[in-house]
Order: C-alpha cells, then sequence, then structure tokens
C-alpha cells in the first residue's frame, strides 16, 4: 500500500467532519478532554484548507480515509514550561489528524506519519513537532514508535495542557 495523499479542497469538507467526529468519538473514553469542546470544528478545517495546510489521505480506492493538518509554527511552542525542544531549527507541526473509524488498524495512522515526513523534507523541514494530550495513551505510543522524543509540557489556548514532541530528519 503507497501512500495516496492530497491536499484538501472545500468539496472534501462533509467527509473530512466525517472523520473529525470519528476522531472525537474515540477521544473521549480517554477522559482528557481533547477534541471535547467542539475544536476542531468545521470552521477551523475550513480555513485549513482555505491555507492550504489541510491534507487527506485515500485509500486504493480513492476514498478519504485519514486526515492531517501541517502547518509552520505554532506561537504555543515559543515558550515550553517544563523542558526544552531538540533544536532551534524552522520546524513543521501536525494537528487535527484522524483515521475514519472503520479503517483504523489498517496502517492508515502510519501512513500519517508518513504524509507528515515526506512533507516536511519537500519543504525543506529537519524538525517535526506534534503536541498530545498526556491521556491520549494510544498517540503517545505511535509517536514512540515514530522516533518522537517528548521534550516537555506547553499551554496551548485557551488553557490546555500539552506534551509535546519533536523529530530531526
Amino acid at each position: 500500500m503507497s501512500v495516496n495523499y492530497r491536499k484538501a479542497n472545500l468539496k472534501d469538507i462533509d467527509y473530512i467532519m466525517e472523520i473529525i467526529e470519528d476522531g472525537r468519538a474515540f477521544l473521549k473514553p480517554q477522559n482528557g478532554g481533547q477534541w471535547q469542546d467542539g475544536y476542531p470544528d468545521r470552521n477551523t478545517i475550513i480555513n485549513d484548507i482555505n491555507n492550504q495546510v489541510f491534507y487527506v489521505i485515500l485509500n486504493d480506492n480513492k476514498q478519504i480515509v485519514a486526515v492531517l493538518a501541517l502547518t509552520y509554527h505554532e506561537d504555543d511552542y515559543d515558550h515550553l514550561y517544563e523542558g526544552k525542544w531538540l533544536t532551534n531549527l524552522p520546524y513543521i507541526v501536525m494537528h487535527r489528524c484522524a483515521v475514519k473509524k472503520e479503517f483504523r488498524g489498517q496502517g492508515f495512522g502510519k501512513k500519517i506519519f508518513e504524509v507528515f515526513e515526506i512533507e516536511a523534507k519537500k519543504q525543506g523541514y529537519k524538525s517535526l513537532r506534534i503536541d498530545t494530550h498526556e491521556n491520549n495513551a494510544p498517540m503517545r505510543a505511535i509517536l514512540d514508535k515514530f522516533g518522537f522524543v517528548c521534550c516537555g509540557k506547553a499551554i496551548l489556548k485557551p488553557n490546555k495542557d500539552r506534551l509535546v514532541f519533536e523529530k530531526l530528519i
């Protein structure tokens, strides 16, 4: 299975929001509150699409099965209140990633991280960063598997405590 992906367009929004809602439901039992306050909402995703930072991953049948946003700076990462980054290099950040529930366990989570690295290399970044809630054990396991290092904690607006990770490529 190769990585088949593209930038999202506004025609994809309903499919994307289904995947976001699947992600929200998946996170709910973990008691961390991540994505439980309505974020990310439709307007956030539309803004990502309009800014050309939102990607969709397709299966062999051209169905959208996973999504992610890649941004190029996170103001909330400027000051960690615990720990420190591995480097001060310019970096790319992954946010708002999810796999449609019926495609979980089929390798699409891995494809999300492959797209993250492919786009970082294409755009000349050597540092990849991401954050997650401390209770998001599945994401923490994936980050460990793909070589991300926990660098400490940041507070994301509005007042959301998150673990932050970095990987150098």
